[in-house]
């Protein structure tokens, strides 16, 4: 059973830093899921000594090693040779391979030596056919481990680790790695780890949190038979986290939360416009980045100063009463906005991102939303956050689409 990986990135250019190992980092994801915990990974130049180094130290760590990059036509890819004298084994040209190379790229100029070089194959190896290019994969079953030879280009990359590499690991574990993610949206890191410690702490699932600006996920991971889809544990602890958690817990699925909304809104024939002053026009280039949101989308206002607020709908009175960073405020623009636009729903930001400005009783990181629906009722919410500049706006416009979701009255689980 394969338990330990280790993943070696051939190639200069991924060596210098002009580009970026993402290959690597995909690879070790997958391979966790697959329940195969990946503990090395090294980058090497297209230097011989530099790959049998990496090979030789990976081999005594490691139940599978990866190779990534090193398959090209050039004379500086020797990822095959280098492997073939690590294992003892000669090389062969392989026919299938010469002809599916032969039949993509005998038009072109030096095709020739793309057979000669691409079509190599370890003696021994199993031959993973490339769906997006012409080096194909290579496995190869040696002593107590094996060895899988990738092409680098991300695209031939990720279609063989999908196509062939993951299939064949299925086989190879005895347990695969079953994670679901959660996501909040109206509660900092902090809070939310406070709420959640007692998972924290424990393995099974193991939970972790992870914050970026306007969002925590949450993950649980446990393992579970290769081909399943949920644990127990994992379903146990959302539920309970669930239950502690004072905000809504969200299971997306990977979907964008303004390309679902923009459905709903379509779908019920409903319209929504905004006034921002805080995040001075990001919430309605969220929404307006889904194609077809000019259906349901009416149109919005940048509304950073009073007099504009006012020019917009806001009394001048509940601006000198309560200032411009208030609940009222906030209930004020959202449904002038929605009576300008002739919108079925307002919504309204404003706040203070820093780093100056505040208040003792609205400090920087302070913001308010507001939706007002059609029948004039508004639902506001009043947060701090801290965080930079940019992460107080980003914040702002979660919780704005928060409020929309809640106010359609969606689920917060989708499949």
């Amino acid at each position: 059973m394969i338990r330990t990986a280790g993943i070696i990135a051939v190639g200069d250019e991924v060596l210098i830093g002009e580009v970026v190992n993402t290959n690597g980092a995909y690879l070790a994801s997958r391979l966790k899921i697959l329940g195969v915990s990946t503990v090395i990974q090294t980058i090497v130049g297209d230097s011989r000594s530099a790959i049998l180094d990496a090979l030789d130290h990976a081999s005594k760590l490691c139940d599978l090693i990866v190779t990534i990059g090193g398959l090209g036509p050039t004379q500086d890819d020797v990822t095959v040779e280098v492997i073939s004298e690590f294992v003892g084994r000669s090389v062969h040209q392989d026919p299938d391979v010469a002809r599916d190379i032969e039949e993509r790229h005998s038009r072109n100029p030096g095709w020739q030596n793309s057979v000669a070089k691409q079509a190599q194959i370890v003696e021994g190896a199993h031959v993973w056919h490339n769906p997006a290019g012409t080096a194909p994969g290579q496995m190869i079953s040696w002593k107590q481990g094996y060895f899988v030879l990738l092409p680098g280009p991300p695209r031939e990359f990720r279609a063989l680790v999908e196509s062939r590499l993951e299939p064949w690991l299925m086989g190879q574990t005895s347990t695969t790695l079953i994670r679901d993610t959660y996501t909040i949206f109206n509660m900092g890191e902090s809070t939310v780890a406070h709420y959640l410690a007692p998972l924290l702490s424990g393995e099974h699932p193991k939970t972790g949190i992870y914050a970026s600006p306007g969002r925590v996920d949450i993950r649980f991971e446990d393992h579970g038979k290769p081909g399943t889809s949920d644990t127990v544990a994992n379903r146990r602890a959302a539920a309970w986290a669930r239950g502690q958690l004072p905000v809504p817990m969200y299971r997306l699925q990977g979907k964008d939360r303004a390309l679902y909304l923009v459905g709903i809104l379509k779908e019920r024939n409903l319209k929504v416009a905004a006034m921002e002053s805080l995040t001075g026009g990001l919430l309605m280039d969220r929404l307006i980045a889904v194609p077809g949101a000019s259906s349901c989308v009416a149109g919005g206002i940048v509304a950073y100063t009073d007099t504009i607020k006012e020019r917009f709908g806001v009394s001048g009175k509940t601006l000198s009463t309560f200032g411009a960073v208030s609940q009222e405020t906030a209930e004020e623009m959202a449904l002038a906005i929605g009576l300008k636009m002739n919108a079925d729903i307002g919504l309204a930001t404003t706040g203070y991102a820093g780093p100056d400005g505040g208040d003792p009783s609205n400090p920087v990181g302070t913001y308010y939303v507001c939706l007002a629906g059609s029948n004039g009722k508004t639902i506001a919410i009043r947060r701090e956050v801290h965080s930079d500049r940019q992460g107080v706006r980003q914040a702002a416009v979660e919780t704005a689409l928060s409020l929309l979701w809640q106010y359609l009255d969606l689920p917060l689980e989708l499949h």
